[in-house]
């Protein structure tokens, strides 16, 4: 009911409160109908402390007082006392309508400054997720004079991802400069030292005879110094030097020789021979510092059934409704059916069925919490035939929603010899349903359709404006509309709802 700007930010209310077009095919008891019905969703909005959906429907009903209605061919010939009692409700509503001005432009910019923060929000755990990968250190293999290097965890100091990513970078290029420092063995002496043998797997090993093996006699045994959190960093030819505060690094070194006694010739052998290792360098014991895992999303849970599969949710928006009643798009409240409503109808409808005639209903109920609920199934008197059904006495229908308060949504009837679709005689039909609320559905009940038994409709905007200019009847085709969407499609905001109980008032 509230929309979003197309650039993302602020709400877009004069989209929810464009003027109706009139439609002089209708009567104009009806539009008074759709006024009636406006401000009885502004009263129950007005109860519920919504204030800016109580402004919406009060803006919807000055427009279409002011700028719908009076365009209606029968407006100059009505009443005199219908115009004086519509003036007077609109003299209140545009009192009404001063007085929340400065409490809805209040709670607009609230909602706004909500939805910027969680959009920003967002996209930063977003970039945080990329780049997570790319400000690992690089794993250290083996202990320098035995003492181990241990990686700092990035997320815990604010490191920013460019200059981690750029610090591991120049330190593992030192370290490889420090492998590459020590010469290699010659492939002879490497197979001559191989667990299997000059001869592979196949041979005996053999000892040495006249060879000797000359090992390095000096090896550059220099800590590799890993950037930490304050220190800075100074790019030179041999590698990474890092300056600490306080002369950190001298105290370090200081107590690090007071631990590490000096090493005789033949340990510096050993510790060369240790360095010669023809395991791949990812099999490493040393231990590895994972990055902290995501911590867990709450996820809202839905506890009711949906009607239909939401293979177009996101083409209609659907947003569950919430306490600051925000919403994203234009399209309808979401609409609770009871879940035995069908079957219900089904049986009222048998003997009309086994006949192959159709049977329709009109589909009542009441607005809580933003949220639509079906509590009545009026069956009303009709004429039908295999492929058609007319209701007679709209006045008995009107009367009986009016006595119990109850708002039009929709409509539901049979294809006993038809698939599950809607014709174009059905799409006239629910267009006065939606004109005269939006979340008006249309239910079809096709038992000899194999593929599906029912369908839940719901004209689209292009599909209404198709319908408006038609002035055909009976079984026709129409145009798509211009912006290439469907007449009608499947609803995603409908939900079966197994709690939900209905009167059946049956009228025939």
């Amino acid at each position: 009911m509230i929309t979003r700007s197309s650039s993302g930010g602020g709400f877009n209310i004069a989209a929810v409160t464009k003027k109706i077009d009139v439609d002089n095919r209708i009567s104009l008891r009806y539009y008074h109908r759709i006024a009636d019905n406006i401000l009885k969703q502004a009263d129950i909005f007005r109860e519920e402390k919504n204030i800016i959906d109580l402004y919406v429907m009060l803006l919807r009903f000055s427009s279409l007082v002011t700028e719908t209605i009076p365009c209606h061919k029968e407006y100059r010939t009505s009443l005199q006392s219908s115009k004086l009692n519509l003036k007077r409700k609109l003299n209140t509503a545009m009192t009404e309508l001063e007085e929340l001005k400065p409490a809805v432009s209040e709670k607009l910019q609230e909602l706004q400054y909500k939805q910027i923060y969680q959009l920003h929000k967002q996209q930063k755990s977003q970039q945080s997720q990329t780049l997570e990968p790319s400000v690992e250190w690089p794993l250290v293999r083996r202990n320098v004079n035995d003492f181990s290097i241990k990686q700092p965890v990035i997320n815990q100091y604010g490191y920013q991802a460019q200059k981690a990513f750029s610090l591991s970078k120049q330190t593992g290029e030192h370290l490889q400069r420090v492998s590459l420092s020590i010469p290699r063995a010659k492939e002879e002496t490497l197979s001559k030292h191989s667990i299997l043998g000059p001869n592979g797997l196949r041979g005996q090993w053999q000892g040495p005879t006249h060879y000797k093996v000359q090992y390095p006699s000096t090896l550059d045994f220099t800590p590799i110094q890993i950037p930490g959190v304050n220190s800075t960093q100074n790019s030179t030819e041999d590698g990474i030097v890092m300056k600490e505060e306080n002369g950190g690094s001298e105290q370090d070194k200081s107590s690090l020789e007071s631990v590490v006694p000096p090493k005789t010739d033949n340990q510096q052998i050993e510790e060369s021979i240790s360095l010669i290792s023809f395991e791949d360098e990812s099999a490493s014991q040393s231990e590895v510092i994972r990055q902290p895992s995501l911590p867990p999303v709450l996820v809202e849970v839905q506890d009711l059934i949906p009607a239909s599969t939401p293979e177009t949710e996101t083409e209609s928006g659907l947003v569950n409704g919430s306490d600051d009643a925000l919403v994203c798009s234009e399209d309808p409240l979401q609409l609770h059916i009871p879940t035995e409503l069908m079957n219900s109808f089904m049986k009222l409808a048998k003997s009309n069925t086994n006949k192959n005639l159709e049977t329709c209903g009109v589909l009542a109920g009441s607005l809580k919490n933003r949220k639509f609920y079906i509590t009545a199934l009026i069956i009303p008197k009709q004429e039908s035939t295999s492929d058609s059904c007319q209701t007679t006495n709209e006045e008995e229908i009107f009367e009986v929603q009016d006595k119990q308060s109850l708002f039009p949504l929709g409509w539901i009837h049979t294809h006993p010899t038809q698939s599950c679709f809607m014709s174009s005689i059905d799409v006239h039909t629910h267009y006065s349903y939606q004109i005269m609320l939006p979340e008006a559905i249309a239910i079809v009940m096709a038992p000899r359709d194999t593929s599906r038994k029912h369908g839940i409709f719901r004209l689209t905007s292009g599909g209404m404006t198709i319908i408006r200019h038609c002035p055909r009847r009976g079984f026709h085709s129409h145009d798509p509309p211009s912006d290439g969407s469907p007449i009608y499609r499947q609803c995603t905001d409908v939900y079966m709802n197994p709690d939900l109980k209905f009167d059946v008032i049956d009228l025939r």
